[in-house]
């Protein structure tokens, strides 16, 4: 099944100006996925790196929650689309979670970020919005910026209106050629660090 690339951070060298980008809000969960075929129906389900299985207990919800959250509203938009194949990308979350840990008792979420449809790959962001947007829960759409350092430094201080806690994600062109980038607030960051510690904190927010 089609992974999900790591989203370079927009920090020092590595720091990539997007012009005309499409900002969303970036939930705190973990990263999942799940595949349809026209035949099959939905019959695939994955983390971020490899399927679902018992390796990751947190994780043991997400296909019964998919069953009951998103399969039917997507399999009706995948026909209406006419589409044979289709891989969804979405984030498990809660209220409580932070830097993938998740609170038991807490409500979870299933939030549909990206898609890839007849392996053609993924929709641009446009075509995402407009396919996507009022079918599913999507993230929460912050407007088309400029990508640039004043943009995230911005973000990091916080003050972009409409960021829940930890950040956003920037994408811009179509198919083969999406540019993706994101951004960390600096209050997330220092609270991921308090729950993980130092060491296993920087860790878990160079790798997020």
């Amino acid at each position: 099944m089609k992974e999900y690339l790591s989203i370079q951070r927009s920090t020092g060298t590595l720091f990539r100006e997007i012009p005309g980008a499409y900002i969303w809000d970036k939930l705190d969960g973990s990263s999942c996925r799940s595949e349809w075929t026209r035949k099959a129906g939905w019959f695939k389900h994955g983390r971020r790196h490899g399927l679902l299985d018992d390796s990751n207990p947190q994780l043991a919800e997400v296909p019964a929650l998919f069953e009951s959250l998103l399969a039917e509203p997507l399999t009706r938009l995948a026909h209406n689309q006419r589409w044979q194949h289709l891989i969804v990308f979405y984030e498990f979350w809660g209220g409580k979670s932070i830097a993938g840990l998740h609170t038991p008792g807490d409500t979870k979420y299933l939030t549909v970020f990206d898609a890839a449809a007849n392996k053609q790959g993924f929709l641009g962001p446009r075509a995402f919005r407009e396919t996507f947007e009022g079918v599913v829960e999507t993230p929460r759409f912050l407007g088309i910026e400029n990508w640039t350092r004043g943009f995230v430094e911005c973000v990091r201080l916080s003050q972009v209106e409409g960021i829940t806690f930890e950040g956003v994600v920037a994408k811009a062109g179509i198919k083969h050629d999406i540019v993706r980038a994101k951004a960390k607030t600096q209050a997330w960051v220092d609270e991921v660090i308090r729950v993980h510690g130092e060491m296993a904190g920087r860790k878990l927010v160079e790798s997020l």
